[in-house]
């Protein structure tokens, strides 16, 4: 292979693979700032709309005893279509992805404005999406990178659940599931946070400890 054709590939793999790393290349159309936030948008939104989403986010966040690591982030809203596709990859059936080194928040399709993202089990809150989002980055600046592998993941995604005060199964959801046998991936979510909150109720609150012992 010569080197212009070398150089070719190298530049079209970095093409294709620097927008995972630095997701402003895709062009967003909109950029507002947000409670602390750098918020890329799709589409145009009401900055008092979207600043209700980002301060409850940022409510929820404080309520963890790890939130004095939290900083602002930069979040990126799309409309599920190829922006999402591009910057999720196989995760693209998630509702949400964070990039563990620049801490990046990008969020599938869903309605700023009202505060809603829909899931396969119903409606959910966009707030409580970025809290949890928000929450793994306060796991990793408390214990550490590797604790995205180190940790399980009922405990990692049960936690931010429990930061997030939300699930993506009701509890009514999650019992007619256990009761028919069936374990998606949102039932591990839900699971942990109950886990976790019942350990937490048992340690007075403890989260690393709660880290510590597994």
């Amino acid at each position: 292979m010569s080197w212009r054709r070398q150089f070719a590939v190298v530049a079209m793999v970095a093409l294709i693979v620097a927008p995972a790393f630095y997701p402003p290349l895709l062009a967003f159309p909109h950029v507002a700032q947000s409670n602390g936030d750098t918020v890329y948008l799709t589409a145009p939104i009401k900055q008092s709309a979207l600043d209700r989403v980002t301060s409850r986010a940022n409510k929820l966040v404080a309520t963890s005893p790890l939130a004095a690591s939290a900083e602002p982030r930069k979040i990126f809203i799309t409309d599920g279509g190829w922006r999402w596709m591009w910057l999720a990859a196989n995760q693209s059936s998630s509702l949400a992805i964070t990039r563990p080194l620049s801490e990046a928040i990008v969020i599938n399709r869903s309605d700023p404005g009202a505060d809603r993202m829909k899931s396969a089990f119903g409606l959910r809150t966009l707030s409580s999406i970025i809290a949890h989002e928000k929450c793994h980055g306060l796991e990793r600046r408390a214990f550490g990178l590797s604790s995205d592998f180190s940790k399980p993941n009922w405990l990692r995604e049960g936690y931010c659940d429990h930061v997030a005060q939300e699930s993506t199964l009701t509890d009514a959801q999650a019992h007619q599931l256990l009761q028919a046998g069936q374990k998606p991936r949102a039932l591990v979510y839900w699971e942990g946070r109950k886990s976790v909150e019942a350990a937490l109720a048992a340690n007075n609150n403890d989260v690393r400890a709660l880290f510590a012992a597994d």
